[in-house]
């Protein structure tokens, strides 16, 4: 029985040794090559493959077209005169393939013949591109390179309409000799096609309105970026849920391409919701209905109502596309309404409320600027009806003409990496010209964003706003300076960072200055954590002190856009330490 049993394992110890050594016997060679840096190794493998072991013979066969298929890869990048020697090195250590490789220089560029005759030769956004292409004297001859010249200029020739562009010479003569290169480009551009007829394929505007947002016309020359521009300005007008702009290049129409423009119209509504909480007005809720095109002319029209504990808005804006560039440029008429109420403890604990109603109307004319600007020009028109305290109510009207520069700017998706927000405005009222007091106002606000690594990022903003008047006392509630809550410093209660009157009631300050430091951390693919401070003041008096706030927060980023959830305490001194929470969502720039 035991020697049965010994038998058995004898056996199997023999099957699974020839097993491996059958394993050992089919694996193929390993190439190993010698003489080269990375770049020049990875070229060779890349070119040559790997060996097999089918059999004995088709691996002598890759060893012995080893020498030509390597000198054919090292001369694609210029090494014509390379020494190319292969051979097998089988042993304990393992079955190799060796490739040794002795460089010796490479063929320069000697001579370059470049010339294009027809058209192009006098077109300056063509010609252009010559002094770009990836050919130089004296450099090491690429043939990639001599391809990626043939392609650089055929793409210029479509970009740019000379569709019948063709090469009557192109040829590389390669001197092993001397090392030298010679290359000869001769090109014939043909005439440049011209953009022809443009035909729009939808039932909603007319051909006269839809010609807007096309930044050529029929006989000007041809230009493929003028097509992507077409494109994004549609899209952009946000009239259509989709867009296809089809150049028709046919023998029939001869040098000229039409256009075919395929557009779907958007849905006749829409609706949005948005919602937010903090420790002292609460709830909040934000809802937009929107109607994207009311006539053919591209008029839509907005309807917007914000409701909180302490204010109610409603809002209805109209907006006019102008004829030139109505993407970027045109006109709005907005009509709002705003109910607030705020509440101050006295000195004797009694409860006192500021309360304001204010209606407006403003017309707006506004485009964009270079360098991504956007100027926007308007005159506002405001009646507002206030009391402070037990104060008897006050009316005043404000007809304020003024101009506003905004600019945004960012970049990485869904986490900014980098973000920059500008935004100022200057508003002017008089007596001489219907309103209650003379009025200068200016508003700076400022955003600035930047990633330091991959899980950190910094945030600041900045906000600064003056007032010169000849009557603060008759100025309106609205037009006046409070700090507080979320949106300015943290930690403190809504508008009650202000001068305050001797019955202890916030009345608004001159000035406000506002600074905000956050650092935020991504712990994992969609949540960080923030830490921040927050300093700033509203006031009337440069004696008045700063009030600072600081907390910690964490940050989503949702489906629909950052989450934000603060808690925040005042720091500065005399301060009571009371605990305030501020929930929003939205874009950070």
């Amino acid at each position: 029985m035991i020697r049965l049993v010994h038998q058995r394992v004898a056996q199997l110890f023999i099957g699974l040794s020839l097993c491996l050594h059958a394993t050992m016997a089919s694996a193929a060679p390993e190439l190993r090559v010698f003489g080269v840096n990375d770049d020049l190794e990875q070229q060779i493998r890349l070119f040559v493959g790997e060996p097999t072991h089918d059999s004995e013979r088709s691996t002598q066969r890759f060893i012995d077209g080893l020498p030509e298929s390597t000198g054919q890869a090292l001369a694609a990048v210029g090494f014509y005169s390379a020494e190319v020697k292969a051979n097998r090195d089988t042993s304990r250590d393992g079955d190799f393939i060796d490739v040794r490789v002795t460089l010796n220089d490479p063929a320069l560029v000697n001579k370059i013949v470049l010339r294009i005759d027809g058209k192009a030769n006098t077109d300056r956004a063509f010609m252009s591109n010559l002094g770009n292409l990836p050919l130089q004297r004296n450099a090491i001859f690429v043939s990639a390179d001599y391809e990626a010249a043939k392609s650089r200029l055929i793409n210029a020739a479509q970009d740019l309409g000379y569709f019948d562009f063709d090469f009557t010479e192109n040829v590389v003569r390669v001197s092993r000799r001397n090392l030298t290169a010679d290359v000869t480009l001769v090109a014939d551009s043909g005439e440049r096609y011209k953009f022809g007829p443009v035909r729009f394929d939808q039932s909603v505007f007319s051909e006269t309105f839809l010609k807007r947002w096309t930044p050529f016309e029929e006989g000007d020359p041809y230009e493929s970026s003028k097509i992507a521009e077409a494109v994004q300005a549609i899209q952009e007008s946000g009239y259509f849920s989709s867009v296809r702009v089809l150049p028709q290049r046919d023998a029939r129409y001869g040098k000229t391409v039409p256009i075919r423009i395929e557009l779907t119209k958007k849905d006749n509504n829409y609706v949005g919701i948005g919602i937010g909480y903090d420790s002292d007005t609460k709830f909040r809720t934000k809802l937009t209905w929107g109607r994207p095109l009311l006539n053919s002319f591209g008029h839509s029209v907005e309807l917007s109502f914000n409701v909180s504990s302490v204010s109610q808005s409603a809002t209805v804006s109209y907006k006019i596309p102008r004829r030139t560039n109505p993407v970027d440029n045109f006109y709005a008429i907005e009509y709002g309404l705003q109910n607030s109420i705020n509440t101050d403890e006295a000195e004797d604990g009694a409860e006192i409320e500021t309360q304001s109603f204010l209606s407006a109307l403003s017309f707006e004319r506004s485009r964009k600027l270079s360098s991504e600007w956007r100027e926007t020009t308007f005159i506002r028109w405001e009646r507002e009806r206030y009391t402070l305290g037990e104060a008897d109510a006050i009316t005043t009207d404000l007809v304020l003409p003024g101009i506003s520069f905004f600019r945004t700017r960012s970049k990485g998706r869904p986490f900014l990496t980098w973000g920059q927000s500008t935004n100022l405005q200057l508003s002017y009222g008089s007596r001489n010209a219907l309103s209650t007091v003379d009025l200068l106002k200016s508003v700076l606000n400022f955003k600035y964003i930047r990633a330091i690594s991959n899980r950190n990022t910094l945030k600041t903003s900045l906000q600064y706003g003056a007032i010169s008047t000849n009557d603060f006392d008759r100025l309106p509630i609205s037009q006046r300076f409070f700090a507080g809550g979320d949106q300015s410093i943290r930690g403190f209660q809504f508008r009650q960072v202000s001068p305050r009157d001797e019955d202890n009631v916030a009345i608004g300050g001159q000035f406000l200055e506002a600074l905000s430091l956050e650092h935020n951390y991504r712990f994992l693919d969609s949540w960080s954590s923030a830490i921040f401070v927050d300093a700033g003041r509203a006031f009337s008096n440069f004696d008045d002190p700063y009030r600072v706030g600081a907390g910690v927060g964490v940050r989503w980023q949702s489906p629909v856009g950052p989450f934000r959830l603060d808690i925040a305490v005042p720091v500065s001194e005399n301060e009571e330490r009371d605990v305030r929470f501020h929930i929003s969502l939205g874009p950070d720039i």
